[in-house]
């Protein structure tokens, strides 16, 4: 099934319920791949190019080297402006996929066919493409689109309980932003994740993106929880997986959102967040690793005339209860309070447990 976008988005999205060679470039393509799921490729009846690509990228190797590797291959092959490349992978390596896309060659074209949870509820579409510096997450990149994504629920079957919550944290943001809590509850209810909920996320995204392809504006309600969340994840040393702290960062949100004078969320909704996060307290890192983290933020911008060396402001996205999340510049010593009620509120949902 081809999902509706808007007329002239960038990327055709297809939602199948297992991979279909029929979709695949029909000109000249390579495969760069998560080595892990090289069998089930096969086992499906999918093709293994020649100078196909099998690797492995932790979030740990989201760096800039990591690609030199892979585009020296291609120039070998030789590859030549006609190319294709198709990325099978988690959020990471669609990320690096893209990006080494949009370098070789001053770029070519891609696809992308996620296969966690994570990916195909965010990652896969909106063609950011990242890789991390020592410095913070995500501070190198380019936009460029791939041409097709193609989610298939199959891929998500062999995920490991935890990365399958890890891409739950990337829909309950969807929902906060458009200030839907009934939906965001749904989605916080024991139980599998409903694919159908993936599908509205991307015809979210996919409107978002289209109306503000650069984020010069609208967009950047979609780094809603990853202002803290992005911090929590490099302090953690990445022990924290990326959904898992875009969680904690909503949260964290939802409390800053409140001191800034919004509508508080219901203590229910709250305590709700706080229960499915909880596990995850031994990993939050203390106030004084988050700030420096927070200082470099990419979305973070030096404010002229301020008081001290190097002040700025981040534009940070409050979700509000019952209406669509807002914009607001704040310096990063704002999300402190919010920092300190967040381990608060874990520790007292991990005591009830």
């Amino acid at each position: 099934m081809r999902l509706a976008t808007p007329t002239g988005f960038a990327t055709e999205v297809f939602v199948l319920e297992k991979p279909d060679r029929d979709l695949l470039p029909e000109g000249p393509w390579t495969l760069l791949g998560d080595q892990c799921l090289r069998a089930s490729w096969l086992a499906a009846g999918m093709p293994e190019p020649e100078h196909a690509l099998w690797v492995s990228v932790p979030e740990e190797e989201k760096r800039l080297g990591t690609l030199v590797p892979w585009l020296e291959h291609w120039a070998k092959a030789p590859f030549h402006r006609d190319l294709t490349v198709v990325a099978l992978g988690g959020g990471v390596l669609s990320d690096m996929a893209g990006l080494a896309a949009a370098l070789y060659l001053r770029g070519v074209t891609w696809q992308v066919w996620p296969t966690t949870l994570l990916a195909m509820a965010d990652a896969s579409l909106g063609g950011k493409t990242g890789a991390d510096l020592a410095s913070g997450k995500n501070l190198v990149g380019a936009f460029h689109a791939p041409k097709r994504l193609v989610a298939c629920p199959a891929f998500l079957d062999s995920l490991p309980a935890r990365h399958l919550e890890n891409g739950r944290w990337e829909l309950i943001k969807t929902a906060l932003i458009q200030g839907e809590q009934a939906w965001a509850k749904e989605m916080l209810q024991p139980g599998p994740v409903q694919f159908a909920w993936v599908e509205k996320a991307l015809a979210y995204k996919a409107g978002v993106v289209h109306r503000d392809p650069r984020e010069a504006g609208e967009r950047r309600l979609l780094n809603l929880g990853h202002t803290l969340g992005h911090a929590l994840e490099a302090a953690s040393e990445y022990r924290l997986l990326h959904g898992e702290a875009v969680g904690l960062g909503l949260l964290a949100a939802c409390f800053l959102s409140e001191a800034q004078g919004a509508k508080p969320f219901p203590p229910a909704f709250l305590k709700a967040l706080a229960r499915r996060l909880a596990p995850l307290a031994p990993l939050v890192a203390p106030w004084s690793s988050c700030l420096p983290l927070l200082s470099r933020d990419k979305k973070a911008k030096q404010v002229s005339g301020a008081a001290g060396a190097g002040a700025c402001e981040i534009i940070c996205i409050l979700p509000r209860p019952g209406e669509p999340a807002v914009q607001r510049p704040l310096a990063p010593q704002q999300w402190e309070a919010s920092h300190a009620r967040l381990l608060t509120m874990l520790h007292q949902e991990t005591a009830r447990a």
